[in-house]
């Protein structure tokens, strides 16, 4: 089995991270699987993650006989300001011999009309019955728990991550909680991302003494260094698909301090484990309070979650037995058209 996992060109800037294929491509290396970026290069299977590789590269592999594997991460209009990529998207996954969505948000978020500023839009996926969830992974090789630390000033450190930058970041939230409690020394929050490039509130965030704006951080080590030395994940985002930054955190045994929507919740919450808080707007600080005094349980849950839900190896397998289930019914469908059972391969 070969594997053709392709990524967007935004990716290939340094400024930028891309949790989901470093991490799929570290669990393919490890379990000794050949995979490429290039297509036409022997692959036996194609990951196309939203609209990479373009269309006419996917209709090219299809003739070829590659299995395509369309990950949807979401839809693009909610991603990304370049407002054609959906239509991509739809040309992919109208070529897609599977779906996989990274959340049940996604699913009901990509196949379903959605109103939107520009009006409704038809769904990204037509064929969600060829579809399924795979959550992402973390690698605990690098977040986890035990490992070096960042010195870093307070008794209570609270977190924001924010890579990329929007009204839907929640960096509005971040501003109202930290002027909150700005005359508590003990409480300091600390940022990660690009907050300040927000156009409403980026720039109130240099006026409060009690935030220390760390900038964009790519080394994966050292942001899992400065999550092991905060206390809490305040994540107020809105509409998030499967954040990396909520499992990278709780692998490294923060608790979340979350907006319940999206994806988010799914995260975060079972019938089993609570791992997190979720924001209050009629009492604000009252989910730190929760926070606070149960820290070490909640710290403990949130590595039980990723433990048992979200590791490399849990995503990992779960797509190689997808693929390894997609080419068997290729095969058997080669042999024996009428009688091939199994996802659907044409």
């Amino acid at each position: 089995m070969k594997v053709y996992v392709g990524m967007s060109p935004g990716y290939t800037d340094a400024s930028h991270v891309f949790p989901f294929a470093k991490t799929l491509l570290t669990y393919l290396d490890r379990a000794g699987i050949e995979h490429t970026d290039r297509p036409g290069t022997g692959e036996d299977v194609a990951v196309c993650v939203q609209w990479t590789p373009p269309p006419d590269v996917v209709e090219e592999m299809r003739r070829r006989g590659v299995v395509i594997v369309h990950r949807l991460d979401g839809r693009a209009k909610a991603l990304v300001k370049v407002y054609e990529r959906d239509d991509q998207n739809r040309c992919i996954n109208a070529l897609a011999h599977w779906t996989v969505f990274q959340s049940r948000y996604v699913r009901e978020h990509t196949t379903r009309p959605c109103e939107t500023i520009f009006g409704l839009e038809p769904p990204v996926c037509q064929t969600p019955q060829r579809g399924s969830i795979i959550y992402n992974g973390v690698d605990r090789g690098v977040f986890c728990e035990q490992g070096p630390r960042e010195a870093l000033e307070g008794d209570l450190r609270i977190l924001h991550v924010a890579f990329t930058h929007g009204i839907r970041k929640g960096v509005a939230d971040l501003v109202r909680i930290a002027e909150l409690l700005r005359n508590n020394p003990k409480i300091r929050f600390y940022t990660i991302g690009r907050q300040d490039l927000d156009m409403a509130h980026g720039h109130l965030l240099a006026g409060l003494p009690n935030v220390t704006h760390l900038g964009v951080i790519v080394d994966r080590d050292r942001l899992a260094r400065i999550m092991r030395s905060c206390h809490v994940l305040f994540f107020p985002s809105r509409g998030d698909y499967c954040p990396n930054t909520v499992l990278e955190a709780m692998s490294c045994g923060l608790p979340v301090w979350y907006h319940e929507s999206g994806g988010t919740p799914e995260l975060v919450r079972t019938d089993e484990i609570v791992a997190g808080v979720p924001m209050m707007p009629e009492n604000p600080i009252y989910p730190l309070h929760v926070l606070r005094e149960h820290q070490r349980e909640f710290s403990r849950r949130a590595v039980e979650m990723v433990r048992s839900r979200f590791t490399m190896e849990h995503m990992g397998l779960a797509y190689v037995e997808l693929f390894a289930q997609l080419l068997e019914s290729r095969t058997a469908a080669k042999a024996s058209p009428s009688t091939a059972t199994g996802p659907c391969i044409a």
